[in-house]
């Protein structure tokens, strides 16, 4: 159950194994072992996993439901401000979820037609 808690959460911010391992000076190798369970991290780095995605170590376990901090917004933001790669994002039931390349440039270019017909329309067509 914890190696598909923590790849959850790093997929939630974007992050690559690499990614991840640099922020908790481990090798993507410990990260790939413990996302796919070969290796079991020990309580330091259980502590270290539930503080940087602001969670339990229960629930990384999997003994909590919920994500006691599913971040909803400033934990999760603070972490996208850190990213040291472009990061694409958008805001979707209230959560901020991961976008590729591709679909950020489809939603700039989408918002980029709306506002062009927004402003373009014949006044009182609300």
């Amino acid at each position: 159950m914890y190696g598909a808690r923590i790849r959850e959460l790093r997929k939630r911010r974007g992050w690559t194994m690499k990614q991840l391992g640099q922020r908790l000076e481990l090798a993507e190798s410990t990260i790939s072992g413990y996302e796919n369970e070969i290796r079991r991290p020990d309580m330091d780095a259980l502590l270290q996993f539930a503080e940087l995605f602001d969670v339990s170590v229960d629930y990384l376990l999997g003994r909590e439901r919920m994500s006691s901090a599913a971040p909803s917004g400033p934990p999760q933001a603070a972490a996208l401000r850190e990213s040291a790669t472009p990061y694409y994002a958008a805001i979707r039931d209230g959560q901020i979820e991961s976008l590729t390349e591709e679909e950020a440039a489809h939603l700039r270019d989408s918002l980029e037609m709306f506002r062009l017909w927004k402003a373009n329309r014949p006044s009182g067509s609300e």
